[in-house]
């Protein structure tokens, strides 16, 4: 059904998305955005190469803009077929998903039916979008609406004690608790692993939990049959909530690629991502990205792809390399996997040397020198930190696909 949403960020309209006949999508600034310099960023995307808005953005038809397509579960997914069928909608089309989910979608942006009477459900604050108190469940009547970009099956959900709980009416929310696939197995004890691992080899990381299924409130009872021996829920802080309840702006970088979902694994490189990075944000970001890509490397995390890599704009407009999330040891699911996105050229852990490094940061128009002390002192953290990491592994298949990788990567070898 055609309409129209209007676009906010923190307390202002910033522009409209547009839905009209044939099923196409237009999105528009609006006027006192594009001339207001001092405007919150909404995408890299949508600016030019001096930084200003872009006036005309191509239509799309059935999937949003890049911008917007990002925001949503990626199609096909557990996750979108979960809400398609509590809002009565259709898998494919974007448009219907952000009209009812365009309340809480990740990071700061806002979409807000125009044909809607205006409520107390969301307030715009002088920073950010405020959501409204933490709310005790969720109805099993009352349709989740949460989007949570991604393909695996997760929800927003608040956090105390030990215990996860899904927002009453599907809204808001500061964790993200990831439920155990049926495809791969004890997969949100890998994840909880591997960013243990991350934080004590000296990684920016969130707060992380591994919570006992049991202690989860508030499941749609639409959801797929879990695995009867899959029994943890793994949960991490959104770096995209805060404790009062505002909302950090923030997209990945497919989103500022311009590319939908279905492309992230393609056509940029890690190198890009660095010259992004080195591009917008302060330098200790850089050491950060590089650290982050040794890291991957080494634990053999096969799906560091493009929206796994965010920047946030804690201000509106500055940019920070969003924390870490989304590690995992992908090598016990995918033995003969690769990287998502070539180091320097490379795709296979075995060829990640240090002339590789020197060659990422070359293409990235980075100091090469500085990224190879990086990636050596980030080698060292990883070698000192695994020997205490290990023991707390539950999975033993993931113990030894770390420990062969490690000992297949040249650079992992001080080569």
């Amino acid at each position: 059904m055609p309409g129209v949403l209007g676009v906010w960020l923190g307390d202002r309209r910033i522009g409209e998305l547009a839905n009209i006949p044939g099923d196409y999508n237009v999105f528009s600034f609006d006027e006192g955005y594009v001339e207001d310099p001092s405007a919150p960023v909404l995408s890299q995307s949508f600016l030019d190469k001096n930084g200003l808005p872009i006036r005309i953005i191509p239509r799309t038809q059935t999937v949003a803009a890049p911008f917007f397509a990002n925001l949503l579960p990626e199609n096909p997914s557990a996750l979108r077929e979960l809400l398609a069928k509590e809002h009565s909608l259709k898998v494919a089309p974007d448009f219907p998903l952000l009209r009812v989910l365009g309340r809480d979608l990740p990071g700061a942006v806002v979409l807000v039916d125009e044909s809607e009477t205006a409520d107390d459900s969301v307030s715009y604050g002088s920073s950010a979008t405020t959501i409204q108190s933490e709310p005790q469940g969720v109805h099993q009547d009352e349709p989740l609406r949460f989007s949570l970009a991604g393909v695996q099956l997760k929800f927003s959900a608040s956090l105390a004690g030990q215990r996860l709980t899904i927002p009453l009416e599907g809204q808001g929310g500061s964790w993200i608790a990831k439920l155990p696939s049926n495809a791969f197995p004890r997969l949100t004890e890998n994840e909880f692993a591997m960013m243990s691992f991350a934080r004590a080899v000296g990684l920016n990381v969130p707060e992380i939990r591994l919570v006992d299924i049991g202690e989860v409130r508030g499941l749609p009872s639409e959801m797929p049959a879990l695995r009867e021996d899959e029994h943890y829920v793994y949960a991490i802080a959104r770096y995209d909530r805060l404790a009062d309840g505002s909302r950090v702006h923030a997209e990945d970088f497919n989103q500022i690629a311009g590319q939908f979902p279905r492309d992230k694994y393609e056509n940029r490189s890690t190198s890009w991502i660095a010259g992004v990075v080195s591009t917008l944000c302060p330098p200790e970001d850089i050491d950060e990205l590089i650290a982050r890509v040794v890291f991957g490397v080494a634990i053999g995390n096969g799906d560091m792809h493009l929206k796994n890599w965010s920047l946030l704009y804690s201000n509106g407009r500055d940019a920070r390399l969003a924390p870490v999330y989304d590690y995992v040891c992908t090598l016990p699911y995918l033995p003969a996997g690769e990287l998502a996105l070539t180091v320097g050229g490379e795709r296979r852990f075995s060829s990640i040397t240090t002339e590789t490094i020197v060659e990422f940061a070359k293409r990235a128009e980075i100091s090469k020198r500085e990224a190879v002390r990086v990636a050596r002192a980030t080698v060292e953290r990883i070698r000192a930190s695994w020997a205490s990491v290990r023991e707390s592994v539950p999975d033993h298949r993931v113990v030894a696909a770390v420990e062969q990788n490690m000992t297949r990567v040249p650079l992992l070898q001080g080569r």
